[in-house]
């Protein structure tokens, strides 16, 4: 607690010399962490601005940004070295609303969203859900018509290459549901599906994985390329 509650303060130093956004919400907390019983916080109205075309946006003529983040990350009561200690209600979202020449309402914002959450294992899902995982939209999309929303290239998600079985592999576990698709998990169980794929894995996935090996000698996967986000 009292590491993270050093290092806002030093963050929140940083961030008064630039003019990106309003952080009120993060002064707040800072002011609350002395108090804490446990470490947990959720913050909302967190917002960045960005004016200028973002490439990749769809429409194109959008060239002024807001970014909303929420975030609520807490610990759980019983802290274990061997596991994941952030409970089950962790959220991180990026709200945005974006306006531009030619979109027919100067008041009117189109609206995108990215979600990153924490998937729960209380029932077998119907589609691949790693623990921590990103995906477009969520609650701040939900009633929208197609035309109140808009596309955004951005984030560059990190994900290891695929050839024709991991990219089948991909598909058939991100898109056709386990629950309506009856040949999914029969597929998967398969021996020998499983052994071509775990093969793909190795001779593609192994070596990108091994770039967070500090003993790995790749040249091309190593940390700084594959997850560049990484400060070592």
């Amino acid at each position: 607690m009292r590491n993270f509650r050093n290092d806002l303060s030093i963050f929140l130093s940083i961030l008064s010399k630039h003019d990106i956004g309003e952080f009120s919400s993060l002064y707040d907390l800072l002011g609350k962490l002395d108090s804490l019983d446990s470490f947990g916080y959720s913050l909302i109205n967190i917002e960045f601005y960005l004016n200028g075309t973002i490439a990749g946006t769809i429409p194109d003529s959008l060239n002024k940004f807001k970014i909303s983040l929420i975030n609520t990350i807490n610990l759980k009561d019983e802290i274990n070295s061997d596991k994941d200690n952030i409970s089950s209600d962790y959220l991180f979202e990026l709200n945005i609303d974006s306006y531009g020449i030619g979109d027919g309402d100067g008041n009117k914002p189109f609206k995108s969203c990215l979600h990153h959450d924490k998937h729960i294992d209380s029932s077998e899902p119907k589609y691949t859900h790693p623990t921590y995982h990103f995906h477009f939209g969520g609650d701040y999309l939900e009633g929208l018509n197609t035309g109140d929303t808009f596309i955004l290239s951005s984030p560059r998600i990190p994900h290891p290459p695929m050839d024709i079985f991991l990219g089948f592999h991909f598909i058939v576990s991100n898109y056709f549901s386990a629950k309506d698709y009856a040949f999914v998990n029969e597929l998967k169980s398969s021996i020998e599906y499983q052994t071509i794929i775990k093969r793909a894995q190795e001779r593609l996935w192994t070596p990108y994985f091994k770039a967070f090996d500090s003993t790995n000698t790749h040249q091309d996967f190593i940390l700084s390329k594959i997850f560049p986000l990484y400060l070592s």
